[in-house]
């Protein structure tokens, strides 16, 4: 089976779980029948656990609060690694807590052994923007992005995406996209419009190929994680009719079969002012 189809959740409404670590976590979406998913996962305060040598899946992570230790790398807010699968499970330690988002490839997925892939450690605080053209048909987004990982054999490209405030058109109505390959997302700040409602920080969405989705805009900007799994390069597909521009459609998300009630909830933030 492959990863389903989520469009899309805020994860605040995800309850919190042990996990096999004993560490609490949010699995956002599985493939049920192999390693890949894709989950938050929360350190407490004080952790600490060794190296072990036994061989891990690739894992791919995002520090979304606090510091930890992975290795001998100390990982601040908005540190990110990749850590090939089949190589020896790295020492963790935190002395405050931290808040991690885990993207775990499955076990057997050969572009992500440690003797085809590297390992990468990146302080994105510290890398610049690229703000060069990225699609004329998503000029209003006004993007920027870094990209983080580009995996072997064209396998998998993950990078942070921008958007400036004001990320609205002139235009009334814009075309929906499709992609060859899947697509995941996680907000980690901002907000932006889809004809599924507003994602707000802490949304997650994972696509697989061929999904018509959008327009997406956006009035106070965003900042979010991405993956295009199966791709190293986006290639998007411009349907032929258009759609109205999504500001102010109520949240109708589209979730698996058995998925907790929980996750449809609408979500609202405590007021700003």
């Amino acid at each position: 089976m492959a990863r389903p189809h989520i469009e899309f959740v805020q994860t605040q409404n995800v309850d919190w779980s042990i996990g096999a670590n004993g560490l609490a976590e949010k699995v956002l979406n599985a493939d049920p029948q192999s390693t890949d998913a894709t989950l938050i996962l929360r350190y407490p305060a004080g952790y600490s656990a060794p190296a072990r040598n036994d061989a891990m899946p690739a894992e791919e992570y995002f520090v979304l609060e606090g510091s930890i230790a992975i290795g001998s790398r100390i990982c601040g807010l908005h540190a990110y690694g990749f850590l090939p699968g089949g190589a020896d499970t790295p020492a963790r330690a935190t002395k405050d807590g931290a808040t991690v988002l885990i993207f775990r490839h499955a076990e057997g997925d050969t572009n992500s052994l440690a003797d085809i892939a590297e390992r990468v450690e990146i302080d994105t605080p510290n890398m610049p923007w690229d703000v060069s053209t990225y699609d004329p048909k998503l000029n209003h987004l006004r993007l920027a992005r870094k990209v983080l990982r580009l995996g072997p054999n064209d396998s998998c490209r993950t990078f942070l995406l921008a958007g400036m405030p004001h990320g609205t058109p002139e235009d009334s109505e814009l075309p929906a996209e499709t992609h060859d390959h899947c697509e995941e997302m996680f907000m980690i700040s901002g907000s932006m419009w889809a004809p599924e409602g507003l994602m707000q920080p802490g949304a997650y969405f994972f696509r697989p190929p061929n999904i018509v989705h959008g327009p997406h805009v956006s009035e106070y900007g965003f900042f979010q994680i991405m993956r295009s799994p199966m791709a190293n390069r986006i290639v998007t597909h411009w349907s032929d009719e258009t759609r109205p521009i999504p500001i102010g459609s109520a949240y109708a998300p589209i979730l698996p079969e058995g998925t907790p009630e929980s996750w449809a909830r609408p979500w609202s933030p405590a007021p700003n002012f």
